[in-house]
C-alpha cells in the first residue's frame, strides 16, 4: 500500500495526468487505485489549503479549509479498509511548498508509504509556458523582461525564498531537484521519482506510461490515447494581445472600475484567455536560440542532484534539452493581431463582471 503524492511541476503535462486519473476512477479503482475524490474541485482546493494561498487564487478560506485532511482520509480509508494498493493525489500547486508545509501536509498520512513524483520537462518550453502564465494571471511583462529579470539571473538557492524571496521566481518553480529534495526529506530513502515530459513529436502516452511507472500503477489501466482536457496554450500574437489587455484592465482598477482577484481569474484567465484567444491558434511562441546555455545548464545540473540523491528517473536525461526557436525564427514578442481593440475588450471584460453586464466582447470581430 503506497499514497503517492504527485506534486508537480507546473506545465509539466499535469493537467493532461490529472485528467486521466479522474476521467478514468473507474477502471482505477478496478486496479486498486483511488484518485480520491471529496468534490469537484477539492484537488486543486486541498493544494491551495496546503500553500496557503486562498487569496492568490480569488477563493474563501473557509471553503478551502479542512480538505487536505479530507482527501488524505479517503485515501486512507481505501487503503486500509478497502483492499486497495495505491492512492495518487496530485496538484502542481504544491510544488514550492516550503518545508513546513511539506511536513503539515504529510502529517495526515503518517504511518501510510508515501512517495513522491516530480514531473519535469525541457525549460525552453516551460520558459515560455511560465511567461504565458503570469500574462494570464495579469501580467504585462513581455518575454524580454522575465528574460532581463529572471531568466539571466542568479538561479542559486541561496538566494530563494528562505533567504529573503531574493532567488527570481522562474527559478524557483523550475527546480525539479530543490521540489524533490523538499518534499522527501522527511521520508525514508528512496521515495522520490523524477519524469521526465517528452520532447516535441513524441507520442502523448509516452508521458503517461512513465508517471504511471514512477507511481507503481499499471499503465494500462488507463487509456492514455483518449481525449482529455488540457491546459490550453496561446499563440505569440494572443499573447500580446492578452498583455494590452491586461495594461487596460490595470488602468480601470486605478480609476476604481477594475477586477478583483476572482473576477480576474474567471473571466481574463479561464473564459477569455483560455477559452476564447486559446481557439485561436496562432504560431506558438519559442524562447530564442540565445538562451541554450541559460536555460541548458541548471537543467543538466540538478538532474546531477536529482540521481545523486538517490531518486529514480523515469525518462532519457536527453529530453531535458531546450526546446528553442530556430534561426531567423520570430522570438516570442511580436505585435498584436491587427484590428485588436484592448481597450474595448477591456471595457467588456470590466463590465461583463457585473450582474446585467455581461457584454461578451470577445464574442466581435475584434477580438480577433
Amino acid at each position: 500500500m503506497r499514497v503517492v503524492l504527485h506534486v508537480g511541476l507546473p506545465k509539466t503535462g499535469t493537467t493532461y495526468l490529472q485528467a486521466l486519473l479522474a476521467g478514468q476512477r473507474d477502471a482505477l479503482r478496478a486496479g486498486g487505485v483511488v484518485h480520491p475524490f471529496v468534490r469537484p474541485g477539492a484537488m486543486f482546493e486541498g493544494a491551495v489549503e496546503v500553500r496557503g494561498s486562498a487569496a492568490k487564487f480569488g477563493l474563501d478560506p473557509q471553503r478551502v479549509g479542512g480538505t487536505w485532511q479530507a482527501l488524505c482520509e479517503r485515501a486512507r480509508t481505501f487503503l486500509e479498509q478497502e483492499g486497495g494498493r495505491t492512492a495518487v493525489l496530485s496538484h502542481e500547486v504544491l510544488a514550492g511548498a516550503t518545508p513546513d508545509q511539506v511536513r503539515w501536509a504529510l502529517a495526515p498520512l503518517a504511518g501510510l508509504e508515501v512517495h513522491v513524483v516530480v514531473t519535469a520537462r525541457d525549460l525552453g518550453r516551460q520558459a515560455v509556458a511560465h511567461w504565458q502564465e503570469e500574462v494570464k494571471l495579469g501580467s504585462t511583462a513581455s518575454f524580454a523582461d522575465l528574460e532581463r529579470e529572471q531568466l539571466r539571473c542568479d538561479t542559486g538557492r541561496d538566494a530563494g525564498p528562505d533567504a529573503g524571496g531574493r532567488r527570481p521566481h522562474f527559478w524557483h518553480a523550475q527546480d525539479f531537484a530543490a521540489a524533490l529534495d523538499r518534499w522527501t526529506e522527511p521520508l525514508p530513502a528512496g521515495r522520490g521519482h523524477l519524469v521526465l515530459a517528452p520532447p516535441p513529436g513524441a507520442p502523448r502516452e509516452l508521458l503517461w506510461q512513465r508517471f504511471a511507472r514512477a507511481c507503481g500503477i499499471d499503465p494500462q489501466l488507463v487509456d492514455p490515447t483518449v481525449e482529455v482536457s488540457a491546459n490550453p496554450s496561446l499563440g505569440a500574437t494572443q499573447v500580446a494581445l492578452l498583455r494590452e489587455v491586461n495594461r487596460e484592465v490595470q488602468r480601470l482598477g486605478e480609476r476604481g472600475s477594475g477586477l478583483d482577484a476572482a473576477q480576474r481569474h474567471q473571466l481574463v484567465k479561464r473564459e477569455y484567455a483560455e477559452g476564447v484567444l486559446a481557439a485561436q491558434g496562432g504560431r506558438p511562441a519559442r524562447a530564442p536560440a540565445e538562451l541554450a546555455d541559460v536555460l541548458g545548464a541548471p537543467a543538466r545540473r540538478w538532474l546531477a542532484e536529482a540521481q545523486a540523491a538517490g531518486h529514480s528517473l523515469h525518462g532519457e536525461p536527453d529530453d531535458l534539452a531546450p526546446v528553442l526557436a530556430g534561426p531567423g525564427e520570430e522570438g516570442p514578442d511580436v505585435a498584436p493581431p491587427a484590428g485588436a481593440d484592448p481597450v474595448a475588450l477591456a471595457r467588456g471584460l470590466v463590465a461583463a463582471a457585473r450582474p446585467r453586464g455581461r457584454t461578451w466582447p470577445w464574442r466581435r470581430s475584434s477580438a480577433r
